[in-house]
């Protein structure tokens, strides 16, 4: 994926956006199986997933609380969706 990445294979693919993270996951991908692009098909347990996801986000966004003073409008929205 870095591969595809550095030599510009990712800019004419589809990207659809991660529910609570919000970064955008290619759909396709040279050389990499379809089914680990996005990170809960890797998961035998989807809401396993979702709940570790969520947990994660609580964690970012209370760590983040610290310097939240000092960030714009921009890097705040740029936080998780929780």
């Amino acid at each position: 994926m870095i591969t595809a990445a550095l030599e510009n294979k990712l800019a004419d693919v589809a990207y659809v956006q991660h529910p609570v993270f919000g970064l955008l996951v290619p759909q396709s991908c040279e050389n990499v199986p379809s089914e680990v692009l996005n990170p809960k098909n890797t998961w035998s347990d989807k809401e396993a997933y979702d709940a570790k996801a969520m947990e994660l986000a609580n964690s970012f966004k209370k760590n983040f609380a610290q310097f939240e003073e000092f960030a714009n409008e921009e890097i705040i929205a740029g936080g998780p969706t929780v």
